[in-house]
């Protein structure tokens, strides 16, 4: 039980029954619903509350004989960021909507497209070649049923990258000295700066206190998390939106619901992925201008620094391909499919990444 303090687990015992998962018996199906970042501030959890749940809820009652009650229970409630794969797996959430940013180790291979900077800023490109890469390699699938006890029901986007500092910048050389933020894996997106291991639950405090002096962050979070209190200025890189949340059912609740149930559910999930990059999309059309209203100075760096920051950037990609192959993933095929995809929908790398 290492997911929830002592008043989380005092929520959970006053529940009771209705937490005790789906049964295929019982007329009205119960389930809970969770991840680590709060409702409505990133595209994934708002999708998942306001497209994901309704929309099952509606589909099941319209055309099956049961009912459908579902506790939402993101922010941490129930899990932290680093904790919804383990919460889903123990069955403490029949759903998880994963951030897979924060599982760096344990799915490693599911976070290509981490491995690719620079790839579409759009999310519906991102998406739409992330899904053709996860039915290309259905071992990406199969990781989450064999090792985690879940079902992979889909995945989704975040929005384009770029980078947020309290201080004024040009060139990447100019990040030298600085300590700079992210997530997980995205931190040798930076070249020069110290990276620093963190979440955007806790960026405000820590760029307000000195811990660090920016993050990556889509433009929408800098305004959604109120960085732009503390770190007036925005780069817009085009590091690219990247699939890398997931959501996941747990196996013993997947195998107790009806069969209609579970179509409704896998269909659910797959529209799920597109409603998340039309939200993605919008975020990035809106989250410069919102940074601007909010008074964040705005830059862009050029094309010529874009290619010349993604050559810098030219053995990332093929040295995290072999580390997901040491791993016992098709990491070069993997990485070599969604690159593929991305250019099959009309998108160019700034430099060509040479996988092996």
């Amino acid at each position: 039980m290492k997911y929830i303090g002592k008043t989380g687990f005092s929520f959970l015992l006053s529940i009771g029954l209705f937490t005790a998962g789906a049964s295929a018996q019982a007329e009205q199906i119960n389930l809970r619903a969770g991840s680590g970042h709060p409702v409505g501030l990133l595209s994934y959890t708002e999708t998942a509350h306001k497209f994901f749940v309704p929309e099952l809820k509606k589909r099941i009652e319209e055309n099956t004989g049961h009912s459908v009650r579902v506790m939402e229970l993101h922010a941490g409630q129930i899990a932290k960021v680093t904790e919804v794969l383990e919460a889903t797996r123990d069955g403490l959430l029949d759903i998880g909507f994963i951030s897979m940013i924060f599982e760096p180790s344990e799915l490693l291979a599911h976070n290509f497209p981490l491995f690719l900077p620079f790839g579409s800023p759009d999310a519906k490109t991102a998406s739409e070649a992330a899904r053709a890469t996860y039915d290309a390699h259905p071992e990406l699938a199969e990781a989450f049923e064999k090792k985690y006890n879940q079902k992979l029901l889909g995945i989704s986007c975040l929005s384009n990258y770029g980078l947020g500092t309290n201080f004024q910048w040009e060139n990447f050389s100019d990040l030298q000295g600085h300590k700079i933020a992210g997530a997980g894996v995205n931190l040798d997106w930076i070249k020069g700066a110290t990276p620093v291991a963190s979440n955007l639950n806790e960026a405000y405090q820590s760029i307000q206190t000195g811990v660090y002096q920016g993050y990556i962050s889509t433009s929408s979070w800098w305004t959604t998390f109120k960085l732009n209190e503390v770190a007036k200025h925005f780069t817009k890189i085009d590091f690219g939106a990247m699939p890398v949340n997931s959501v996941t059912i747990n196996l013993k609740t997947w195998n107790r619901l009806p069969a209609d149930v579970q179509q409704i559910l896998k269909e659910v999930a797959r529209d799920y992925e597109d409603a998340t990059a039309e939200v993605c999309a919008a975020n990035d059309r809106n989250g410069l201008q919102k940074a601007q209203d909010a008074g964040v100075t705005v830059n862009e760096i050029s094309p010529e620094a874009r290619v010349a920051w993604a050559e810098a950037l030219k053995d990332f990609p093929n040295r995290m391909a072999q580390e997901v192959n040491r791993q016992g993933m098709p990491g070069t095929a993997i990485m070599k499919t969604y690159i593929s995809e991305l250019e099959k929908r009309g998108y160019e790398f700034p430099y060509a990444y040479q996988i092996d």
